[in-house]
């Protein structure tokens, strides 16, 4: 995982240069929404709530961006048959392209991700601590503020899977959409 990350980081840096260079410029998103997970135990637990993030995005060929992010999303909610507290925790670390549409201030775009989602949940009845492979895909709208800053509508759908190991496994579908605004600023 550490040389995939270091890899990542790489050739985010290199493209960050690339795009230095052909007069295209860096963004830097910071992010809130809503999210609504599709699974239904999910929802019963913890309902869906608040999520905050931050994204970079770098112009890489023609309307192509490469496209990085992460998001948390963490809530305490109640256990189904106990009602006693359980904590949970998501990070998605996402790494995709995405490609935006027009030159004007108001610009459509869709993006697809890998996503690495780390997973922790707390509760009177143990601890589970899991990460594994996804998907991210994203679509909004960029509206220009005013000079190098732009507010960004999405919605995104994240989906993955996470399974313990063991003799009493447990799996966490942690599918669902997130809708929400961002501010960009444009360097």
């Amino acid at each position: 995982m550490r040389k995939a990350m270091r890899r990542g980081i790489i050739f985010l840096a290199l493209a960050a240069l690339t795009g230095t260079v052909w007069g295209a410029g860096l963004s830097f998103t910071l992010k809130a929404g809503h999210f609504f997970p599709a699974d239904s135990l999910f929802r019963d637990v913890y309902k869906g709530g608040l999520v905050f993030g931050g994204e970079l995005a770098v112009p890489v060929a023609g309307v192509l961006h490469l496209w990085a992010g992460a998001e948390l999303f963490g809530k305490t909610g109640l256990l189904s048959l106990s009602e006693e507290e359980t904590k949970l925790r998501i990070i998605p670390l996402y790494l995709g392209l995405r490609c935006h549409f027009g030159k004007s201030r108001v610009r459509p775009y869709i993006g697809a991700a890998a996503a690495y989602f780390l997973f922790k949940e707390e509760n009177a009845l143990g601890s589970v601590s899991e990460s594994g492979l996804g998907f991210l895909g994203q679509a909004g709208l960029l509206a220009g503020l005013g000079g190098s800053v732009w507010l960004d509508v999405f919605v995104n759908y994240r989906a993955c899977t996470l399974k313990t190991e063991g003799e009493d496994p447990l799996e966490a579908k942690l599918d669902g959409i997130s809708a929400g605004l961002g501010l960009v600023f444009r360097f």
